[in-house]
C-alpha cells in the first residue's frame, strides 16, 4: 500500500486495529523508537514539505513520520496493574501511561470504552512510554474475574496515605472516566482511595494518577 495512503488511513482506530499499525509523529520520539517497532519512516524529503503537511496531524509539522507495529499484549505479572476505566481524554491517557512507566510498573488494563491509546495524541503524551509497557483490553467483566485487589480513585475513598499495600496479592488500582469516574459495578467490588484536596472540587485524572502510582511505587 502507498505510504501516504497508509497514513491517513491509520488516522482512523478502525484501520489501527485491523493492521495493528500507528503513526507516531515528533523527530526526537522517533529517533528513541525501538528498531523492530518501525515499519518505516517516512521523510519530508521523500514526498516534499507540502505533501508532508497534508498527512501530519501536528500543527508544526517536523522532518518524519514512523508508522509503527503494535506491541504485543502479554500475560499479565506484575504487582501493581493500572486500570483505566472508560477515559476518554487522549492527552490524560498518554499522561497516565508515562507516569506508569516512569514508576517502572508495566501492565495497563484498558476496559472497554477507553479511548484509543494508539491514537496520535495518546503516543505524544506517552513520549514513547508505551514501547515499555504491557497493555491488555478487556471488560469490566473480566477484571472483575481476575484474582486481584481491586482499588479505585474515589472522592468518597480513604486518604490514599492510609492505605496499606499488601504484596500477597496483585492489585488493580483504578482510575475511572474523567466526568463519572470508576463504574459503579466496579467501585462495589474495590477498596476506595482518595487524595485529600482544597479549594477545588477535583483533580484531573491524569494529575490524581501521577500521585497515587509514585505513592505506591514506593510503599
Amino acid at each position: 500500500m502507498n505510504k501516504i495512503k497508509l497514513i491517513n488511513k491509520l488516522k482512523l482506530k478502525k484501520y489501527r486495529d485491523e493492521l495493528n499499525l500507528f503513526v507516531v509523529e515528533g523527530d526526537k520520539l522517533i529517533d528513541e523508537l525501538p528498531n523492530d517497532s518501525i515499519e518505516f519512516i517516512l521523510s519530508v524529503d521523500e514526498i516534499g514539505e507540502r505533501e508532508f503537511k497534508k498527512i501530519s496531524s501536528l500543527t508544526t509539522p517536523q522532518s518524519k513520520i514512523a508508522v509503527c507495529r503494535k506491541p504485543k499484549s502479554l500475560k499479565i505479572t506484575g504487582d501493581l496493574i493500572i486500570v483505566l476505566d472508560r477515559i476518554q481524554d487522549p492527552n490524560n491517557i498518554g499522561a497516565i501511561l508515562r507516569t506508569t512507566a516512569a514508576a517502572n510498573f508495566r501492565d495497563v488494563i484498558l476496559l472497554d470504552g477507553t479511548a484509543d491509546p494508539f491514537n496520535e495524541k495518546s503516543i505524544r503524551a506517552s513520549m514513547g512510554a508505551i514501547f515499555h509497557l504491557n497493555l491488555v483490553t478487556m471488560s469490566e467483566d473480566e477484571l472483575l474475574n481476575l484474582p486481584f485487589k481491586l482499588v479505585a480513585a474515589h472522592i468518597e475513598g480513604i486518604n490514599y496515605r492510609e492505605f496499606i499495600l499488601h504484596k500477597s496479592q496483585p492489585v488493580a488500582l483504578i482510575f475511572g472516566n474523567e466526568g463519572g469516574g470508576v463504574s459503579k459495578n466496579i467501585l462495589n467490588s474495590a477498596e476506595k482511595i482518595t487524595i485529600p484536596i482544597y479549594n477545588v472540587e477535583s483533580l484531573n485524572v491524569n494529575a490524581a494518577a501521577a500521585i497515587l502510582i509514585f505513592y505506591l511505587a514506593n510503599t
